[in-house]
């Protein structure tokens, strides 16, 4: 069994000894062997040659210009199903592991083959709590148990800052959708495996960190992830009717003008009729 480990960097000089260093290169007993693959988009502060100079059997691609979240991880996904691999493991590069995370990931993929996508437990930095917006989701899980007693903690999403995505869901659902260049791919990729009939989990035993930089954006950042990608995802979700979308996200328009005091959702509304009806 392999494992590809896909890390995108993106002057990461803060986290990358952490992050790189908790990479595994066989699990314990099971042979399974982990391949890491880093796409690095044209740092400037030398993640790309610390890479090469700490990890020298790691498949580095280094990209002449920031190509994105997205189109960088579709370029390591991409290469797990073209080369064979059994998993892809998205590492964020905020981010680490445990010794144990990716064994106890595996071992539950393997009883609950009907989840494509399995995350960890992702902790704060100081492992005293759970990431903010990850404690969020974990707050509406449902617990799924499989014949063997097995349980796994069923959820509509979870970020893809630590990810365990199978490689026969991901054939089936593919790649991140470019739509999503910064925000919402992760969102769009969980529901397309749940219209595809694979469900996303979190597995309680199995604990990782992501380090999420506290900073303070700007206006019109929040209302472009917040607002527009969740918007479009939501257009997007396979398993929603169109008119429950907008039913939605209507009303869900005024709802942000408000709170940002702004007509920039008025302005992406239209943007989302548009680009919908292309």
């Amino acid at each position: 069994m392999k494992i590809l480990i896909v890390v995108v960097t993106y002057n990461g000089m803060k986290w990358l000894d952490k992050c790189l260093g908790s990479v595994p290169w066989t699990l314990d007993e099971s042979g399974i062997q982990c391949t890491l693959y880093v796409v690095d988009n044209a740092s400037s502060d030398g993640s790309a040659d610390f890479v090469a100079q700490h990890c020298p059997s790691a498949i580095l691609v280094r990209n002449s210009e920031n190509t994105g979240f997205t189109a960088a991880n579709n370029l390591g996904m991409q290469y797990a199903l073209d080369n064979g691999y059994d998993y892809v493991y998205l590492l964020n590069q905020d981010a680490w592991l445990m010794p144990e995370t990716l064994n106890l990931l595996v071992n539950a993929s393997e009883r609950h083959p009907s989840y494509g996508i399995l995350s960890p437990m992702q902790m704060s930095g100081d492992l005293k709590s759970m990431d903010a917006q990850f404690a969020k989701l974990y707050s509406s899980s449902v617990a799924d148990t499989a014949p063997d007693g097995s349980s796994v903690l069923r959820v509509k999403r979870v970020m893809a800052a630590h990810w365990l995505l199978r490689c026969d869901a991901l054939r089936q659902t593919g790649l991140f959708s470019e739509e999503f260049p910064i925000y919402g791919q992760d969102d769009d990729l969980c529901n397309r495996m749940r219209a595809a009939g694979f469900f996303t989990g979190i597995v309680p035993e199995a604990v990782a960190v992501h380090d999420r930089a506290q900073r303070e954006e700007d206006k019109a950042k929040l209302i472009y992830r917040n607002y527009y990608m969740g918007s479009l995802t939501r257009l997007r979700d396979p398993s929603l009717p169109r008119w429950k979308a907008w039913a939605y996200i209507v009303p869900f328009t005024f709802v942000k003008a408000v709170k940002y005091r702004s007509l920039e959702p008025f302005r992406y509304l239209c943007k989302l009729f548009a680009h919908i009806n292309n």
